[in-house]
Order: structure tokens, then C-alpha cells, then sequence
């Protein structure tokens, strides 16, 4: 017999879901407010940077959060997942987690040598070659193919596998798809819509851990649960 999370552990994780998901998301929409729309320059952004020094600060220190409350969650998710469309789930809800995990090194890559750069006061050929170099870098291209494939396919992995274990709506997945696609459109519009897809998608899921689903309802009859006889 299977050992069941306890309520307050669940109702953490649940927790963690939705916050995570909103951090992330409020966090990807500062960076768009302070970084300049189109293909900004390395040069750019630091500009950017340099006038919006603490909502760039704020947007990193949210991207950070967001990944170990994203990890609380999925967590939740896959110690609670039974019969059908389990495998689904605790292979997209690892995904996330090594996407959430790897996020933590991206947002420090990320966010961190523009604010440095800005202090440091460098010329527009030094960010040039810091930035060419910082893409190449092996330890930093791994951690954004983590981060892409963890976060962005990972979700939707996750979110058929609670489908088919009917512990969301299908608009819960339908909004997972637009979270996703959001993240890889540009501008401020896009990000907003991606806070808003991110809760219609996260918050169901959460809800899922707080209250029974009919999934698992029937796993734990199965295992022994005694329900009064009809009639």
C-alpha cells in the first residue's frame, strides 16, 4: 500500500505551484518592461539596465524564487500521481523540476552581467566580446537547453499527463500551451497574457493537490477504501 503525502505537505506544494508560476511570470514581464523591444544590442540592454537598475533587480530575484516554489509544487504533483496518466506526469513534473533547477543558473547568467556591466561603466566593444563569449560559454548553453526543455516542453508533458488523469480541465492545458508560447513571443503584451495563462493553467493543477481528484479517488478504493453500499 502506497503512502499518501500529508495535507499540509500538499497544501505547500500547492502553494508553491501557484507562486511559482506567478513569480516567474510577473518576473519575465519586468524584464520586457526594461528591456527594449525588437533585437536589442548587448549595448542596449545595459542602457536599459543602467535606467531601470532596481525592476531589473526585482526580476531576477523573482526568476530565483519562482524556481524552487516551481519545484515545491511539482514535487506535490508527482508523489501524487496514480493510474492513469501518471507516467506522463512524473515525467513532465521532473522536466519541470530540472528546468526550474536549471533556471536558478540562467537568471544568475542573465540578469547579473548587464547590472555589472552597467557599473562597471564598459565600452560598447567590451559588452560586445562579454556577450559573444558568455554565449558560447558550455556551462551556459547547457543550462538554457535545460532550462527550455525543462520549463517550456516539460509543462506541456505535465499538463496532458494530468489530463488524462482528468486532475485538470482541458482549457488547463490549453492555457499551459499559451504560457509556453508567450514565453517565446516578444513584448510586453506577451507577457501579460503569459501571467494570465500561467494561473488559468497552474491554479487548477494546485487545486488538485488540495482536494481529491476523481483519479485518485478510485486508486484509494481500490487499495482498500470502504464506501457505503448503494441502497
Amino acid at each position: 500500500m502506497t503512502t499518501s503525502p500529508q495535507p499540509r505537505t500538499l497544501r505547500v506544494a500547492a502553494a508553491g505551484l501557484v507562486l511559482g508560476a506567478l513569480l516567474f511570470t510577473v518576473g519575465d514581464l519586468l524584464r520586457r518592461y526594461v528591456v527594449p523591444s525588437g533585437t536589442p544590442s548587448p549595448v542596449d540592454i545595459t542602457a536599459a539596465v543602467d535606467r531601470h537598475g532596481t525592476a531589473w533587480l526585482v526580476a531576477g530575484l523573482l526568476s530565483v524564487a519562482a524556481s524552487f516554489c516551481l519545484v515545491l509544487g511539482v514535487v506535490g504533483l508527482i508523489t501524487t500521481a496514480r493510474g492513469r496518466g501518471s507516467r506522463l506526469t512524473i515525467v513532465g513534473g521532473a522536466m519541470v523540476g530540472v528546468g526550474a533547477m536549471a533556471s536558478v543558473g540562467h537568471a544568475v547568467a542573465f540578469y547579473a552581467p548587464y547590472a555589472l556591466y552597467a557599473r562597471a561603466g564598459s565600452s560598447a566593444g567590451e559588452l560586445t566580446a562579454l556577450d559573444r563569449a558568455s554565449e558560447a560559454y558550455p556551462m551556459l548553453v547547457v543550462l538554457i537547453v535545460l532550462f527550455i526543455v525543462g520549463l517550456m516542453l516539460g509543462t506541456i508533458v505535465l499538463f496532458i499527463g494530468l489530463r488524462r488523469a482528468r486532475r485538470v480541465p482541458i482549457w488547463s492545458v490549453v492555457a499551459a500551451v499559451v504560457f509556453v508560447a508567450s514565453g517565446s513571443t516578444g513584448g510586453v503584451g506577451a507577457g501579460i497574457l503569459g501571467v494570465v495563462a500561467a494561473l488559468a493553467a497552474f491554479v487548477p493543477a494546485a487545486r488538485s493537490l488540495v482536494g481529491p481528484s476523481p483519479r485518485i479517488a478510485d486508486v484509494e478504493g481500490v487499495e482498500g477504501v470502504v464506501t457505503p453500499a448503494a441502497g
